[in-house]
Formats: structure tokens, sequence, C-alpha cells
């Protein structure tokens, strides 16, 4: 189920589809961020900006717009992941105010 984006959207569509934020430029989808707020903590679950307009101010706005969503709702804090081996997403999101925890990230998935 890992990187199915047509299911992470049907899903999402569900549940907060509020959350589900589009940046487009003459009708075209350019950028899109899945969030999610549980009333104890927001989750940034997907950034998307399409390969020709990275490095544009793209990525930092859709998140802008996600954080002011989340905080809207009263969200206190905004978690995300990255795989370690992501050192540019990793410097990407430092860049935005983001800062590595010292945390073990675990999860368990419904079986297929």
């Amino acid at each position: 189920m890992w990187n199915q984006p047509r299911a992470y959207i049907e899903r999402k569509l569900g549940v907060q589809r509020e959350l589900l934020l589009v940046g487009e430029r003459e009708g075209r989808v350019i950028a899109t961020v899945l969030a999610g707020y549980d009333g104890v903590r927001g989750w940034i679950y997907h950034l998307a900006v399409v390969p020709e307009l990275r490095r544009h101010g793209l990525g930092r706005a859709m998140m802008r717009a996600a954080e002011a969503e989340l905080h809207a709702l009263g969200c206190p804090k905004i978690n995300l992941q990255v795989l370690s081996a992501n050192s540019d997403v990793v410097r990407f999101y430092e860049s935005i105010g983001y800062a590595v925890e010292d945390r073990i990230s675990m999860g368990t998935a419904e079986p297929e």
C-alpha cells in the first residue's frame, strides 16, 4: 500500500478532506500536501511539487497553508516523517523551521 497516491487521495477524501490541499496553475495540479489532525498532534503525511517547479517556493507555500489549516483547528504541534536517507528533503524541512527530534518511529500496517 506504500506510495500509492491514488489510494491515499481516495482515503483522504473520506476523512478531513479540508486537509488535502492542492496547488494549481492554469488548471494543472502543480503541488499537493496531505495533512491530518487527531486532536493531539498534527501530521504532514505527503508533500509533492512537480519536479520542474521545485525550488521555486511552492513546497514552502504548501507547507505554510497546511500549517495554517492545522493551527486553525487548534493544533499545538506538527510532526512529519522523512526517510533518513533523503537528505535533500531533510534540508528542505530544516530550512522552513522543522528540526530533527530524538524519536524512534514505529508502525504497523494491515496485512495485504
